[in-house]
């Protein structure tokens, strides 16, 4: 099953933010989809495919 994780972010927090993505979710890691709004705030969205095995 994908699922996906919607996390706000500053320019500044978007390199810590995917590195704790890619080390959180692992080769289960689909997608990260990064998008900007008019206020300079961005929006990441982290697909990712939940195991049966994991809870």
């Amino acid at each position: 099953m994908e699922l996906t994780v919607r996390k706000k972010a500053f320019l500044e927090e978007l390199p810590g933010l995917v590195e704790k993505a890619v080390k959180e979710y692992g080769i289960g890691l689909k997608r990260i989809a990064i998008e900007e709004d008019e206020k300079g705030c961005y929006t990441v969205l982290i697909t990712y495919e939940k195991s049966r095995l994991q809870p």
